[in-house]
């Protein structure tokens, strides 16, 4: 059970740091705040700091936050902090659009708090890829000219939407398919998060082992893996369509994506690389 003191004395503060760190653009600090292999460290390693000021929402330019709810989960080895930026405007008030949510994960046995994941919104309807594109529709819907709008809450929003790609880090990419797949999901505007569990799935795929050579047919293995991931995150594009992305044969492409499929028991949407899965949070009456 995590009582309040720990929130105020052990789990709040970690969040603290991670948005000071991000503010200074220090790096080397903001590593150490996260869990190894989460999404929060993929994120870093990937997009690098400038990630951790949208998501954050650093990037409103606000000097001012309040935690609004601290939510436990996973019988206590997680704990979901949320908390919003005030705009000296408007007082002590905030909307949906100054909230974030960060997940952190009890280390054991040191008991220490790392963070795992961060989404620019509030705990109850975390934001996902389909999600934010759906927004942005309908902002330029209501648009007079069409355009987004320039205000610094669109940022988030077209970030995970994929409308805004940060470049990637100079390690981004460990072999030739993630030299050839992460450039290529982001001239076709998938979002970090489905980014994120691309990297993810080819290096599980490659961690299975079997005679893998990532600099044979690279576009084939590119396209395999961005197939499933469309899937994953909702996209329609068939396999021919995504093989002609990488220049090469839809045989090539269905019979590697069969194969990563049986490699990792990918059966349908799968926890492990999709952003249409998150976590169910169950409010106690005393959560509310």
């Amino acid at each position: 059970m995590i009582d309040e003191k720990a929130v105020w004395d052990d789990i709040w503060p970690v969040v603290e740091r991670l948005i000071s760190a991000t503010v200074a653009e220090d790096t080397p600090t903001i590593r150490p705040l996260l869990y190894p292999n989460s999404q929060a460290a993929d994120a870093l390693d990937i997009f690098g700091f400038p990630a951790f000021d949208i998501l954050l929402k650093t990037v409103l330019g606000h000097n001012r936050l309040g935690l609004t709810r601290a939510i436990e989960g996973d019988d206590g080895r997680a704990v979901f902090i949320e908390f919003a930026w005030l705009d000296p405007k408007s007082g002590s008030g905030y909307t949906g659009v100054d909230m974030v949510t960060v997940r952190l994960d009890a280390v054991r046995p040191a008991a220490d708090w790392l963070v795992t994941e961060i989404n620019p919104t509030n705990a109850d309807l975390p934001l996902n890829g389909p999600h934010a594109t759906s927004i942005l529709a309908g902002t330029q819907a209501l648009s007079e000219d069409g355009k987004l709008p320039s205000e610094p809450w669109v940022l988030p929003v077209a970030f995970i939407a994929g409308s805004l790609q940060l470049p990637l880090t100079p390690g981004a990419a460990a072999d030739p398919v993630e030299k050839l797949l992460l450039p290529g999901m982001q001239a076709r505007k998938f979002g970090p998060f489905s980014q994120i569990y691309a990297r993810r799935l080819w290096r599980d795929f490659v961690a299975t082992g079997g005679e893998i050579d990532p600099a044979e047919r690279t576009g084939a293995w590119a396209a395999a893996v961005e197939v499933i991931i469309g899937e994953q995150s909702g996209r329609k594009e068939t396999q021919a369509t995504v093989g002609r992305h990488y220049r090469v044969s839809l045989g090539g492409v269905a019979n590697r994506v069969n194969h990563i499929r049986r490699a990792l028991g990918i059966d349908g949407l799968d926890a492990r690389y999709s952003e249409l899965i998150s976590t169910e949070i169950v409010y106690k009456e005393s959560d509310k």
